[in-house]
């Protein structure tokens, strides 16, 4: 082979290569579509927080569901809450090679994986964070595979006042209305409140009442 032509190939590589590191980049950056194919299992890397994390493929799985607190809450009893939820859920899932479990919905739109994630022992992670105190049950329609044991194991934590329930959240208004298509619920003077088809209406006494049926609060006039 001539010298110019390997020379010539060799830079044709580095470009090919530069310019795959460039796309890379910008797809950190902007956001890439999410692979159509939504993986069946994955080795957990990296644990990001009590409801989500990192695959060693990169690939960042949301769990269904459930919401944790935040790590950012400025507020201190939240945030130990979310630390020791981020524990937990390391303690049970990092370095382990999960099962994967689908709803209708295996996307959001940041291309995280939304799933329902097994151990190895058939134990589901989702509803074990709920079991203990550590997640809300937060439903999205339609994705509701799992609604009831979410649920039951929400109740049970509520009636052991672990973590999240050891203080009881108060009534402040004289009752509150859930959207039974949204699963979200609202102080009555809510603007969603207005707008809320009058069949998908139900009536709570207490917000305590509107978890324990699986509803959380609406972000509009947070209850």
């Amino acid at each position: 082979m001539r010298p110019n032509y390997v020379l010539w190939e060799n830079c044709r590589a580095l470009r090919l290569a530069a310019f795959v590191a460039i796309l890379w980049a910008v797809c950190l950056l902007a956001g890439c579509p999410a692979p159509s194919g939504a993986p069946a299992s994955g080795m957990v890397a990296k644990v990001k927080d009590g409801d989500s994390v990192v695959l060693a493929d990169g690939r960042e799985v949301r769990y269904l569901g459930i919401d944790t607190p935040e790590l950012t809450s400025t507020d201190p009893r939240e945030l130990e809450l979310a630390r020791q939820a981020r524990q937990v859920n390391a303690d049970l899932v990092q370095g382990v090679k999960l099962r994967l479990e689908y709803d209708v919905e295996r996307y959001d739109q940041y291309n995280r994986v939304l799933a329902y994630v097994r151990l190895p022992d058939g134990q589901l992670v989702n509803v074990a964070l709920v079991r203990r105190g550590l997640a809300r049950v937060m439903l999205k329609p339609p994705n509701l595979r799992y609604q009831q044991e979410l649920i039951r194991a929400q109740n049970l934590a509520i009636d052991q006042r672990l973590g999240i329930w050891q203080e009881l959240p108060p009534a402040q208004e004289s009752h509150y209305v859930g959207n039974a298509r949204s699963l979200r619920f609202h102080r009555p003077t809510c603007p969603g409140v207005q707008t809320m088809a009058p069949a998908n209406r139900r009536l709570f006494a207490t917000p305590l009442d509107a978890f324990r049926q699986g509803y959380s609060p609406a972000k509009d006039c947070r209850p």
